[in-house]
């Protein structure tokens, strides 16, 4: 069983770099997301197709209909991540600097684990 993992600032939230394609971008791990998250600028820089809608009950606890697209592979470290359903949604009010936000439809095959003291995520296949 292999381990990898990927460095967030120590004591803070989980935003990691990873990559799509050639590209990195800034993701926020969160692990109470049922859904992905992507920024509409990235989706368009990536030709990502609308291919419908989810409801989705939002911060203040409104429920929202938002178009989804389908995310590409997602290197993780040494992991790639399977492609993954992702609402488009503007990022930039949460403060992050972070183009992507990974729920746990990301990680679907995959456990993670959190050391919050060490600033890592670790993906364990």
């Amino acid at each position: 069983m292999s381990r990898n993992w990927l460095r967030f600032t120590s004591g803070d939230v989980p935003v990691v770099s990873v990559r799509i394609g050639a590209r990195r971008y800034f993701a926020l791990i969160d692990t109470g997301a049922a859904i992905s998250f992507v920024m509409s600028d990235v989706s368009l820089k990536l030709g990502l197709p609308k291919e419908g809608f989810q409801n989705i009950v939002a911060l203040n606890g409104q429920f929202e209909t938002v178009p989804t697209v389908l995310l590409p592979a997602i290197g993780f470290g040494d992991v790639e991540l399977a492609p993954c359903r992702a609402g488009l949604r503007n990022l930039k009010p949460l403060g992050l600097g972070i183009e992507l936000l990974l729920g746990v439809n990301a990680f679907a095959a995959h456990c993670l684990q959190f050391d919050f003291r060490e600033g890592r995520i670790y993906v364990v296949e």
